[in-house]
């Protein structure tokens, strides 16, 4: 073993590797942790979602993270300043838990790079929802 990271306080649910020194992981408590080698502590903490984090993915860049939850919705993050870029709930989002996201190979550092980068989310609501990860729905950061 390397290292042990201890910083949730519920079941880890995924975790996805940013770059070859860090992470994000998610569990049942709510919470997104970015982790680093040799860190004792996590570097960022993302709060927002209301039900368990389902799962985590870095864009190919490393500079967005999104999430998916049991609270229906799923959220991209930024670790330039640390704000939810899109909130997707409601008229937008799905109706029941969503339970995995993926990026597209699309985008900024992958094949495809004049593409646009998208999202897509699954949901026990038995439909898959793509969207570009930068918009922010009505009324949120």
């Amino acid at each position: 073993m390397k290292q042990k990271f201890a910083c949730q306080n519920g079941a880890t649910l995924d975790v996805d590797w940013r770059d070859n020194v860090s992470f994000a992981s998610c569990s049942t408590d709510n919470n997104i942790y970015v982790c680093k080698l040799g860190e004792e502590q996590p570097v960022r903490k993302f709060t927002g979602h209301k039900d368990e984090v389902n799962a985590v993915k870095w864009d190919p860049t490393g500079t967005l993270l999104a999430s998916c939850s049991d609270d229906n919705t799923a959220k991209v993050w930024s670790v330039d300043d640390d704000a939810c870029r899109l909130d997707l709930q409601g008229a937008d989002g799905h109706e029941k838990e969503i339970y995995t996201i993926k990026w597209s190979p699309t985008g900024t550092g992958t094949k495809n790079p004049n593409q646009r980068l998208l999202l897509a989310s699954a949901s026990f609501d038995t439909t898959v929802k793509v969207r570009p990860p930068r918009q922010a729905a009505p009324g949120r950061a």
